[in-house]
């Protein structure tokens, strides 16, 4: 580090002082036990413990002291004896740190009694890499390489390209016969064509139409065909085959589907002067188009941007000679004959690019210390000798990448000086689509070894190294998010070997140029960790056919693995995932089953004992491997992914029901998180900004969760300044980001933002990112506002909220569409929308408070008073709410279930009709969709309705979680039901969300002040004997676990060091113990009576409470009982 460095002084202990009673555990750099990539001002957090014997009303943290040393363990920063209670995110304020250096850190804290305990054990830690000391090139390969052309289950499958030629000469005249159908988007045709961009395209849609225009000019990474003249369009006239009027829900939020069309029999004449076209017999185009005289031009197949088409047969003819006869649909052998007649490379960059790296590392000492970084858009993994070290992700659009780093000391240390290590990456780019940005592919290495000498050399990634194509065939869309199929080919990557330095005949990698570049500007260190875990099937199952299908037991986020004992080389298997099963036992690969998702791993096999392992998770449950008998495995797997959190709390209680449906939710709030949160891990990998806010209140309260959160806050703060920065689009965000479609937004998804940080800080008191998000949220707010007339039908009304497109234009509600059950989507004015701006408001006001600026918070909570008055009164009908006023004042007829649980669970309806109300919500039942349940379940708690919340959990006669299990759901669905024709998502986490309510009002535990320092246990009133389970907070668990035995409530509690808690229960006189900690009832339990509520008093020993209102005890760490006497009654 530049500059000088002071030891810090010695710390004395004061003669007569007491020795403190709490010390730090758990210490934390930037969130992660383990730091690598720490800045250069890195953020310190720790837990809070006290010795067996210690005094629980001291274990309160009122200050703290950190030292920071460096590798001799010389301490040259301390923050000295500051009082305070923070103990997450304390942000180091030093001089900075240098890059790549190994650092450690100490904490100690005073207790309540104003003492310091002792120091903490030294924690190191290692910063990353600023911008400018990565000393390493971005690097790609050229594009091209294995055309995306290929046999597959008896079709020539063709994807994204641009130009694809026929294996034919260039023609003056010609007769093209094709047996083809679209799968996703338009199959085309490029004719008189002299290479990409030229001649003319025709397209084929899976509808029957086609549109002849001229050839457009176009390349991946482009997201759709540019326009071009259109000369002449036709359609068959009938409905596509097996397809009827759109099924509810069919409006897909990217406007596409992925809809394999029946298949179709297409002829193509030209004769230099006119071109034909003709569809199952019907001639639908016929227009004079004369060609240059004399000039031949070349067939081609064209596919866009996810687009896919597939063909069967394919004839071409010339002045009565057959040119061209190729039966992809007549065998294996045939086909295969066929497509050696193609070109297998293409010159264009291919929708699924691989590309394998080499160089070697030459060592010129003996290694003492080495860090491996890495970034890359999309993923890479790096080997070092053969050892995997690091793999990393990056979706984001440029300079909002992330990058990664490890240790690999031991690796090199092992290698003695001159050795030559091989070092190999392989990089996979994958191009836009849902939840990835539309960016260049890219990888970055900086290796940085340390010798024992103090020598010190980096090993930058450049144009030294080789960039070859690695051993992936291209083999189309899963879907129309762009999500390509996996197809690994194991006998070319036996051929290919794996050699020790770059082979002569592997290009050279091109350089884009030092980080940072124009198209990588900027990266941050990864504050998110990834788990995977294998996990073997839990049964195999034999298909009718003798199909061997592994059954994981339920749906997980998982990559397959499959060993095999022997191969045979070439041979093709069609390894296929899949959610459910067909009557015979296969996987079912029906559109509504596979979420619209082809779920195949296609592999090609090589001789010998080899691996199969997918790079790439799908959420599957089952797994076939066709033609494939037990004897040639060895083993039959899957990696699942998921976020890694730091904790995780419990529940369970008296009714079975509830509990399977607990680990229902609880299993899919787990498995709706890997790199970011997701919409789905199977369709929609990206960060749906709705589904991001309900997975991460069940994460937040269940695993203690908080760096996927401040991720995603960080990002759509991102997508605000990227897209929305200005203009009538301040204030919004994305409805997914990043993401391969740009700048699109769903209203009532941005107005969900400001109440979603409140509830960050409310998780972990962290003060400091809820500041960066201020002008946001204040944008977000008076986006709102600005969408409330002054006069008019709708005065006073959020009217029209602008931003969102086709189903959620003004504001989505809820989706999918069947979730709205019938709410009046023509209101101007909607109550849903209406209650949701109060939400933005309210919440920006409380964090504009917290935030100091409390002129900001005075202005957004009375413009937050007069909407929710304006609410009251314009949008209640003769008692009821109603889904709110058409554009000229009509108050909709319709009064739905989200119309009256929306303002009550926000606090917006008035008093006097708030238990009616709850009591007509409870009423209906399950009338709202997973999406936005947990406005119906707060609303019903509002008015302490629990047994009515347990009715919607554990009843499987309605729609709810309880029927999902009936169903054989192991992870919640995008939509209570699964229409048969849509695809909806069964790994949907976004109904996890009541998490969070069951375990703050079934399990009864609170947080009520930031980071759960003081929480609130409130035993529930309801029909339910018992539960019991944990909540995580900063200091660890709060347990709880009560009994209702004659209408008395038991409870036992345990409270952890630095946590203070308030136990509410019926009114009466309780017998209160203790346990551990040498605790005493009269020393730690202290009689609590709010003024307000008029709370009856008690007494430690339990003596009679007078009045009848609830009995509050404030207590402090330790494990209490409270047992009620029944005599005090």
């Amino acid at each position: 580090m530049a500059g000088q460095r002071a030891e810090a002084p010695a710390i004395r202990t004061l003669p007569g002082a007491l020795p403190g009673q709490l010390h730090a555990v758990g210490l934390l750099t930037e969130g992660l036990g383990e730091c690598f990539t720490a800045s250069a001002r890195p953020a310190f957090s720790w837990q809070l413990a006290q010795p067996q014997d210690a005094d629980p009303g001291r274990a309160v943290q009122t200050g703290y002291e950190i030292a920071v040393e460096d590798t001799r363990g010389t301490k040259f920063w301390s923050s000295g004896p500051v009082s305070s209670p923070a103990q997450r995110g304390v942000a180091y304020d030093g001089q900075a740190l240098d890059d790549d250096t190994d650092y450690a850190w100490r904490v100690r804290v005073r207790d309540a009694a104003g003492n310091f305990g002792e120091w903490s054990e030294a924690k190191p830690f290692s910063t990353g890499l600023s911008d400018a000391s990565w000393q390493a090139d971005w690097i790609r390969r050229a594009p091209g390489g294995r055309a995306p052309l290929e046999v597959l289950e008896g079709a020539l499958r063709v994807a994204g390209s641009p130009f694809l030629p026929v294996p034919c000469r260039p023609l003056r005249s010609f007769r093209l016969e094709a047996r083809l159908r679209p799968v996703m988007g338009l199959a085309g045709l490029l004719l008189r064509s002299s290479g990409p961009g030229t001649g003319l395209l025709l397209e084929l849609s899976a509808a029957g139409e086609v549109v002849l225009r001229h050839a457009p000019a176009w390349d991946i990474p482009a997201l759709a065909v540019p326009d071009t003249a259109e000369l002449a369009r036709g359609r068959v006239d009938r409905l596509l085959e097996g397809r009827g009027a759109p099924l509810p829900g069919m409006d897909r939020m990217t406007s596409k589907d992925r809809t394999p069309g029946g298949w179709q029999d297409l002829a193509v004449t030209d004769n230099g002067h006119t071109i034909t076209v003709s569809l199952d017999g019907v001639e639908l185009l016929s227009v004079h188009l004369p060609a240059v005289p004399g000039a031949a031009g070349k067939l081609a197949l064209h596919q866009g941007p996810r687009n896919q088409a597939e063909y069967a047969s394919l004839r071409v003819s010339s002045e009565g000679e057959v040119l061209l006869d190729h039966r992809f649909d007549a065998g294996g052998d045939h086909a295969r004959v066929c497509l050696a007649h193609w070109t297998s490379t293409t010159a264009h960059r291919q929708p699924d690019e691989w590309t394998l790296f080499r160089t070697t590392v030459q060592l010129t000492g003996t290694v003492r210390r080495a860090r491996l970084f890495m970034a890359a858009h999309h993923h890479a993994q790096i080997s070092l000798a053969g050892t995997h070290c690091l793999s990393t992700t990056s979706f984001g659009y440029p300079g909002e990448g992330y990058y990664d780093a490890a240790d690999v000391t031991g690796l090199l240390a092992a290698h003695p000086p001159g050795s030559a290590v091989p070092l190999t990456a392989l990089l996979h780019w994958y191009g836009p689509g849902q939840g990835r940005a539309a960016a260049l592919p890219g990888l970055l290495v900086s290796l940085r070894v340390q010798y024992i000498d103090g020598r010190r050399e980096v090993f930058g990634s450049g144009p030294e190294w080789s960039a070859g194509e690695a051993p992936y065939r291209q083999s189309g869309y899963r879907n129309d998010e762009g999500d390509p199929v996996e197809h690994l080919d194991g006998h070319a990557a036996s051929l290919a070997g794996v050699p020790s330095s770059p082979s002569a005949d592997v290009p050279a990698a091109i350089s884009y140029g030092s980080h940072p570049t124009p198209e990588f500007p900027a990266l941050h260190p990864r504050r998110t960790v990834l788990a995977e875990e294998f996990v073997a099937p839990a049964a195999f199952l034999a298909a009718d056919d003798g199909t061997m299908v592994a059954d994981f037991g339920q749906v997980l986020p998982g990559r397959p693995e499959v060993h095999f004992q022997d191969g045979v080389p070439g041979r093709t298997l069609m390894i296929r995932a899949g959610y459910g099963l067909t009557p015979g036992g296969r996987v079912d690969t029906g559109k509504t089953a596979s979420q619209n998702t082809d779920m195949s791993f296609p592999y090609t096999q090589a001789a010998g004992p080899q691996q199969f392992r997918a790079n790439v998770h799908l959420g599957f449950r089952y797994l076939e491997l066709p033609g494939v008998e037990a004897a040639e495995l060895s083993r039959v797997g899957a990696v699942a992914v998921h976020g890694s959190h730091p904790d995780e709390g419990s529940f369970t209680s008296s009714d079975p029901v509830l509990d399977s449906v607990f680990k229902l939710l609880r299993d899919s709030a787990l498995y709706g998180v890997q790199e970011q949160f997701v919409d789905t891990p199977t369709r929609e990998k990206g960060q749906f900004l709705a589904d991001a806010v309900n997975i991460s209140y069940a994460t937040m309260a269940l695993f203690g969760e908080h760096a996927y959160t401040a991720q995603a806050l960080q990002e759509f703060r991102w997508s605000a300044l990227r897209y929305w920065a200005s203009g009538e689009d301040k204030g919004r965000y994305n409805a997914v980001y990043p993401n391969g479609d740009g700048k699109r937004d769903i209203p009532d998804f941005s107005l969900m933002v400001p109440e979603w940080v409140e509830e960050y800080h409310l998780r972990t008191g962290d003060l400091d990112l809820v500041r960066e998000l201020l002008p946001h949220l204040c944008n977000t707010a008076d986006y709102a506002l600005r969408y409330i007339p002054a006069e008019g039908p709708t005065a006073g009304l959020v009217t029209r909220l602008g931003g969102g497109s086709g189903p959620y234009l003004h504001g989505i509600v809820d989706w999918p569409e069947p979730g709205r059950f019938g709410y009046d989507m023509e209101c101007a004015a909607k109550t849903t929308v209406n209650a949701q701006a109060y939400s933005a408001l309210l919440s920006t006001a409380r964090l504009c408070s917290l935030g100091g600026d409390e002129d900001a918070a005075i202005r957004y909570a009375s413009s937050a008073r007069r909407l929710s008055d304006a609410i009251r009164t314009a949008l209640r009908v003769d008692g009821v709410m109603v889904d709110g006023l058409h554009p000229d004042g009509r108050p909709s007829p319709h009064a739905s279930q989200h119309a009256t649980s929306f303002p009550l669970s926000l606090g917006i309806t008035d008093p006097e009709f708030a238990a009616a109300d709850a009591r007509r919500l409870a009423a209906l039942g399950m009338k709202q969709g997973p999406m936005t349940v947990h406005r119906l379940v707060r609303a019903l708690l509002s008015q302490g309705l629990t047994d009515a919340v347990l009715d919607l959990l554990t009843r499987a006669d309605q729609p709810g979680w309880a029927r999902l299990l009936d169903r054989g759901a192991t992870f919640t669905w995008e939509a209570w039901d699964l229409l048969d024709g849509t695809d909806y998502s069964q790994s949907h986490a976004w109904s996890a969300s009541v998490v969070k309510e069951i375990l703050e009002h079934l399990l009864g535990v609170r947080y009520t002040s930031g980071g759960g320092a003081d929480v609130l246990i409130v035993p529930p009133l309801c029909r339910l004997d018992h539960a019991g389970g944990s909540v995580p907070t900063v200091n660890g668990h709060v347990a709880a676990n009560w009994r209702r035995e004659g209408g008395l409530i038991q409870l036992e509690c345990t409270i952890p060091p630095g946590v203070t808690a308030t136990v509410r229960l019926p009114a009466g006189s309780y017998t209160v113990g203790s346990r551990g900690n040498g605790a005493t009832a009269e020393a730690a339990v202290a009689p609590f009576v709010p003024q307000s509520a008029g709370t009856a008093r008690t007494n430690p020993g339990g003596s009679p409470a007078t009045g009848r209102e609830p009995v509050d005890f404030r207590i402090h760490p330790g494990t209490w009982t409270f047992t009620p006497s029944a005599d005090g009654l």
